[in-house]
């Protein structure tokens, strides 16, 4: 299928959200330093590079059994959530572009999902800071789903939530596991250079530096014609 037919098949968009929505990585990072630091251990060697794109939920289950299953998993995941949203507040921005896009999108009526490896305790605070939650039909988080990123399934979940195929949808995304992700469901894909190089992200519909690039606008308007 042409670059041309994709998007013409296109009739909704999916949203990663940290990196795409908001370039909250770096909090994430520290959060963990910050919990490490709590606990007096030390964070396993290129553990937090290692967790760009995985779920919180696979990153406790790599710490407990680094730290001997002496801290139970529960008490790693809310502490680390904990100096995460202590931090997001003011440590974290959103990304250049990203709120005229998803509000050009609703207003000419192209449905939206978020598909994240984050948990809805972080994603939703955010989104209504933002005022832009009301936005997304369909928003999968971590706990919707049995299998995170690099798995399909949270594409597949948020294709679902827009009764649309994974086929139908255009997919942004900025880390390794998101882009297999969303490669692996089928959906069309615009990567978004917040973290990683367009060749580092591999093939893509288009890759950005961020959303207030011209040509995706160009790209969005051409959706479906």
């Amino acid at each position: 299928m042409t670059r041309d037919s994709k998007i013409r098949n296109i009739r909704g968009c999916i949203f990663d959200f940290d990196g795409t929505i908001i370039v909250s990585e770096h909090v994430h990072m520290k959060a963990w330093e910050d919990l490490a630091q709590e606990l007096r251990r030390e964070l396993p060697m290129d553990f937090l590079e290692q967790s760009v794109g995985m779920s919180d939920l696979q990153l406790v289950k790599i710490l407990a059994k680094f730290w001997d299953f002496t801290v139970p998993e529960q008490e790693i995941l809310e502490r680390k959530r904990s100096f995460y949203m202590l931090r997001c507040p003011s440590e974290a921005s959103v990304v250049p572009g990203v709120i005229s896009v998803i509000e050009w999108l609703a207003n000419n009526s192209i449905p939206m999902a978020i598909a994240t490896s984050s948990s809805k305790f972080e994603v939703g605070p955010v989104l209504r800071r933002l005022d832009i939650i009301d936005k997304f039909r369909g928003i999968c988080t971590v706990e919707d789903i049995t299998h995170p990123k690099p798995d399909p399934e949270i594409y597949i979940c948020a294709a679902k939530r827009l009764d649309f195929l994974p086929e139908e949808c255009l997919a942004f995304e900025d880390s390794l596991a998101g882009v297999t992700s969303a490669r692996a469901a089928g959906c069309a894909l615009v990567t978004v250079q917040t973290l990683y190089s367009a060749e580092r992200l591999g093939p893509a519909i288009m890759s950005v530096k961020d959303f207030s690039d011209e040509k995706l606008m160009d790209l969005l308007r051409s959706i479906g014609r």
